[in-house]
């Protein structure tokens, strides 16, 4: 990933919930024509926890980077370089930030992929492809964009212009609570239960793993860019152990009582984190119906 992407993604306060994809670690994405990712299932759409509400998702991140790239655009012509815009960006997230939360939860996805990645949604695929083109461009442009530390020129022009008005919040701490919160979440006794269920069905399978997030961060996963029969076959037992003991739906519940106690709790920060999602992206909208 291009560094200007990768400081892009961080200047946005690190209000995606890409924490809780990133609960269960995940040997590389599919390489050499990967097989079609199922439509996300229903399973995954009705897992929504109360965090969510808080969080930029990510067609929410897309908003935001198309809105900067507009006011890029606009700079860049400014100095007589030309500059390639991103895809207008969708408002279904194709790959809800809940997904993986418990592990793979898919039947079709744990057959196709096992714990591997899939590849990334069309949308992504062509910003990630745009994004790239652009560490090529030549160096005036570079300049011109990026400034010689990679996060200024236009690029910074245009960020500091999205976040007038925002509200500041305090995103290092809502980070904290979505970490922390997961791990209370494991001391539950309803989730503690539902795991050793869990466990105790794969081991009747032939696969000794203490809980979902062993299985997938097995480190025999990393070694093939591609999943393994083995690997596979974990996957579709997993899920199948999921399904019998219902754990995504135990486990889900637990988290949503953990979080709507927290957000109680602590009423004042969430309404700040609240109102500083919706005013970044109104700007973002406005930037990006004005540019249109």
């Amino acid at each position: 990933m291009p560094f200007r992407h990768i400081a892009a993604v961080l200047a946005l306060l690190a209000l995606v919930t890409g924490c809780s994809s990133g609960v269960v670690p995940s040997p590389p994405r599919h390489t050499s024509r990967p097989p079609a990712v199922p439509p996300t299932s229903e399973e995954v759409r009705r897992l929504v926890l109360p965090f969510d509400a808080y969080a930029l998702s990510g067609p929410d991140v897309h908003t935001i980077e198309s809105a900067e790239d507009v006011l890029i655009r606009d700079c860049m012509r400014a100095k007589g370089k030309a500059w390639r815009a991103l895809p207008q960006p969708s408002t279904v997230d194709p790959d809800p930030p809940q997904r993986r939360r418990y592990g793979v939860i898919e039947p079709d996805v744990a057959r196709r992929f096992g714990y591997h990645l899939p590849p990334a949604p069309p949308e992504t695929a062509r910003r990630d492809e745009i994004w790239r083109a652009r560490e090529k461009m030549p160096r005036a442009a570079q300049l011109a964009a990026y400034g010689k530390d990679g996060v200024g020129g236009c690029w910074k022009k245009a960020h500091v212009h999205l976040l007038r008005g925002v509200p500041k919040g305090s995103t290092a701490q809502f980070n904290r609570r979505i970490r922390d919160e997961f791990t209370a979440s494991q001391q539950h006794r309803a989730v503690r239960s539902v795991v050793r269920s869990w466990s105790a069905c794969m081991k009747g399978n032939g696969y000794r793993y203490p809980d979902p997030l062993a299985a997938a961060g097995d480190d025999r996963w990393a070694k093939s860019p591609r999943p393994s029969r083995q690997e596979i076959a974990v996957a579709e037992a997993d899920v199948r152990c999921k399904q019998e003991t219902r754990l995504v739906s135990v486990w889900g519940k637990a988290e949503t009582r953990i979080q709507h106690d927290v957000v109680r709790s602590h009423a004042a920060e969430f309404r700040k984190l609240a109102t500083q999602k919706s005013s970044w992206l109104k700007a973002a909208r406005r930037v990006i119906r004005g540019g249109a």
